[in-house]
């Protein structure tokens, strides 16, 4: 999947798929602690794709997630030999991750549910872009512009709109020419 198509299956089902980080076993959803100047670095510099979601500490601690920590390769073994290496990057020869400052919340089943997280906003790395258009349950008459007793009528449709996390939550479109996210308000981008 493209970034802009993980993003989009993130926002529709409201659902992150999680999987092992590099070297550990455990599945986590990993994220950036990214300060403006330090997101700026991240996209334009090191050429990360500007398609994520924003979560607050606050939020990210109540679901049971953490910052990592960052160790010498003697206290990762010992981590690892706890089964918490997935609270901890190695810092040792080699070690690739230091631009980091990554928090993980572990989710062995493979997902986590975005209302652990309290969302706080959606970025995006082009404006004209839109998730997908979820269904509603309801269903409409095409012509009419009313609600359907029923969906046996050829002219009923369900009724299609952009995903509740999209909705409620600030959109925030990096833009590659001020090197800068421009931030929109809930609702303002439909």
């Amino acid at each position: 999947m493209t970034a802009s198509q993980r993003l989009d299956s993130i926002l529709v089902s409201e659902t992150l798929r999680t999987f092992p980080p590099h070297g550990v076993a455990r599945a986590c959803a990993c994220f950036s602690e990214s300060p403006a100047n330090h997101l700026s670095h991240l996209i334009a510099d090191r050429q990360f794709e500007p398609w994520g979601i924003v979560v607050p500490r606050e939020g990210l601690l109540a679901a049971g997630g953490g910052a990592v920590a960052y160790v010498p390769d003697e206290v990762y073994d010992e981590f690892r030999a706890a089964g918490l290496e997935h609270w901890a990057v190695r810092t040792g020869v080699g070690s690739s991750w230091m631009h980091e400052r990554e928090w993980r919340m572990p989710a062995p089943d493979g997902t986590a549910g975005m209302e652990l997280y309290k969302l706080r906003a959606v970025l995006v790395g082009d404006l004209d872009w839109r998730p997908s258009l979820v269904g509603t349950g309801l269903f409409m008459h095409m012509d009419q512009g009313t609600l359907c007793a029923g969906c046996v009528d050829p002219y009923c449709e369900e009724e299609r709109v952009l995903p509740r996390l999209w909705q409620e939550s600030e959109i925030w479109v990096w833009n590659p020419v001020t090197r800068q996210v421009v931030r929109y308000p809930p609702g303002v981008l439909r």
